[in-house]
């Protein structure tokens, strides 16, 4: 019993994991994914970001090309500012991106009783 209390006093109970699998090239949904990521963080609530490999295309430079780009422009290069975490799935054939954390959905496994909420995107 005090194990659980003891895992549960660990986690915020607000920290929210925010999944971002589409990509940003073809779809919306990776935009839509970051304005809430940006609105969580303005009503400081903690949020970290998981990107599955589709979405790794947000780590490029040329975010105004893709669906809804002013919102990626505006937003998403101002997450470690604001305090978000970004996590993403490695993918063997792209090189690291700076400024995030690479981990595998394996390992990722063992992260998740950090959050209490979590979003798809």
């Amino acid at each position: 019993m005090s194990e659980m209390k003891e895992k549960k006093d660990r986690q915020p109970s607000n920290a929210t994991l925010v999944f971002i699998k589409s990509d940003p090239r073809e779809s919306a949904r990776p935009a839509e994914a970051v304005r809430v990521t940006a609105g969580l963080v303005g009503g400081e609530i903690p949020v970290s970001v998981y990107l599955f490999r589709e979405a790794l295309p947000l780590f490029e430079k040329n975010l105004e090309d893709m669906e809804d780009g002013e919102i990626l422009t505006k937003f998403w290069s101002q997450f470690p500012e604001m305090g978000v975490e970004i996590f993403y799935e490695p993918d063997p054939d792209q090189p690291p991106p700076s400024g995030a954390h690479p981990m595998s959905p394996e390992d990722l496994a063992d992260y998740l009783d950090r959050f209490s909420q979590f979003l798809f995107f």
